[in-house]
């Protein structure tokens, strides 16, 4: 393909998909290999005719630091040249991965999405750029194939999907180097990518050839145009499913899943694996999670010929009552102190606390908004007041009872699970506890004729995109 074909296809791409538009400012992962290369080398010409901006991004994975070394200064004079602003991030990988119990590759795909969005927001770009192409997106299918994923897998990378853009979609590998040695531009070739250790570079290097021998060159576009046609039902079914979970599903602040066994044991089989899949890669925040057997597993639950389930990336899958329990580990809610006039933020279950101090003529003694809200004695708490997480042994006084309970055992006849009581907080005093909150206040602490003045705490939980 020549340089000028090579640019109209690229524009005619950003054009069709409506990757860019006059303004924008984008942010280029840029690594210095040939695809990310080509990408910021084709975007800077295209540039001036489509009137966006440019800011190009390099990633340390802490994995090979003598590449690494050698990446950054080729990525710093490339950038100069073309008057690009460079911009160096790090992050340890193989620690993340070990402290997580991820590969390098999935490790690897989670942080580098993060550390992508972060930059883009500090340095005001609407749009991140990746070098994604043909051969990528057939890699990919092969990949999550080769691991036994069903439909819902099998979804291309797409050229846009939120404010990622991937202006090479359609474009093969032999094309871009193609374009690179015409114009002699510099790139660096990662040695690694030609170990096939990982099991994207065995693909690549193993078994990509020999089909691309036996079929020829429309293997590319054969496969593509199956992950087309998947696609576009995938989209329809997609919908059916979340309106499905939306039903049967609640997600709590401190990130489980909790699903309805009676209404997911009424559906089709392929819903339920939809289902079922989508909750686990919503659990991990990793697509492609949850194994064709994973998903058998998870059916013998649904069954009832299973009670728990133990998968990878850390994930259990617990049956108790008419619930199955989603979890990744469990909610760490540390020692707060709590501001008795303001706002205190609780970022381990994505909520605050607000507190309100106002005369008892305005106090409302009932339970409000479901029990996330109480009106107590101000005068008989005995500050400083912590917020904490439940503790083997807290025992109080519930409202209205004679005698004092372990919050355990209440929580017991309130018929909680004990699989989410890790996210329940607790409001302590010198004295005690003061509210199990969402439940019940200590009577010591409740309005009577004596109070004086009233202290309002609200628990204010925010939504999230998958939050109902």
């Amino acid at each position: 393909m020549k340089t000028n074909e090579f640019l109209d296809k690229v524009e005619k791409n950003i054009k069709g998909q409506r990757l860019t538009l006059p303004g924008d400012r984008i942010l280029i992962g840029f690594s210095g290999g040939p695809d990310s290369t080509a990408l910021l080398h084709i975007l800077y010409k295209l540039s001036p005719k489509l009137k966006f901006s440019l800011i190009a991004c390099y990633i340390n994975h802490k994995i090979r630091p003598r590449a690494a070394k050698k990446e950054i200064e080729f990525g710093r004079d490339f950038c100069k040249k073309m008057k690009i602003e460079f911009i160096l991030n790090e992050i340890d990988i193989p620690k993340y991965a070990k402290e997580n119990r991820l590969s390098l590759e999935e490790a690897g795909f989670i942080k580098r999405k993060e550390i992508l969005q972060k930059t883009a927001e500090e340095n005001q770009c609407n749009k991140i750029a990746l070098g994604h192409h043909q051969d990528d997106i057939v890699e990919t299918i092969l990949f999550r194939l080769f691991r036994g994923t069903g439909p819902g897998g099998l979804q291309p990378i797409k050229p846009i999907s939120g404010n990622i853009i991937r202006p090479l979609y359609n474009i093969t590998k032999d094309d871009i180097l193609g374009y690179l040695k015409t114009n002699k531009v510099r790139f660096l070739i990662d040695r690694s990518n030609q170990q096939s250790v990982f099991s994207r570079n065995y693909i690549r290097n193993k078994i990509i050839p020999v089909i691309k021998k036996r079929f020829g060159d429309s293997y590319r576009s054969s496969i593509c145009n199956f992950a087309d046609i998947i696609s576009t039902e995938n989209d329809y079914l997609a919908d059916i499913v979340s309106k499905k979970i939306k039903k049967i599903a609640r997600f709590t602040p401190g990130g489980k899943i909790v699903v309805d066994l009676h209404e997911i044991r009424q559906y089709d089989s392929w819903l339920r694996r939809r289902i079922v899949k989508n909750l686990l890669e919503e659990l991990s925040g990793l697509p492609g999670t949850g194994s064709f057997d994973d998903i058998a597993r998870l059916n013998r639950i649904i069954d009832g010929e299973l009670n728990a389930v133990s998968l990878e990336k850390g994930i259990n899958v617990l049956c108790e009552g008419e619930k199955i329990y989603f979890t990744k580990g469990k909610c760490n809610i540390p020692n707060t102190t709590m501001n008795s006039g303001g706002k205190t933020e609780l970022t381990e279950l994505n909520s605050r606390f607000k507190c309100t101090q106002f005369p008892v003529e305005s106090a409302v003694t009932e339970v409000q908004k479901g029990g996330d809200r109480v009106n107590i004695d101000f005068d008989k708490m005995v500050p400083p007041c912590i917020i904490r997480g439940i503790k083997p042994g807290d025992r109080f006084r519930p409202l209205g009872l004679k005698g004092s309970k372990k919050v355990g055992d209440f929580l017991t006849d309130k018929k909680v699970s004990k699989h989410i009581r890790d996210e329940i907080p607790v409001i302590y005093d010198k004295k005690g506890l003061i509210w199990l909150v969402g439940y019940q206040i200590a009577d010591r602490v409740k309005i009577d004729k004596s109070t004086k003045k009233v202290l309002d705490i609200e628990f204010i939980k925010r939504k999230n995109n998958r939050q109902t």
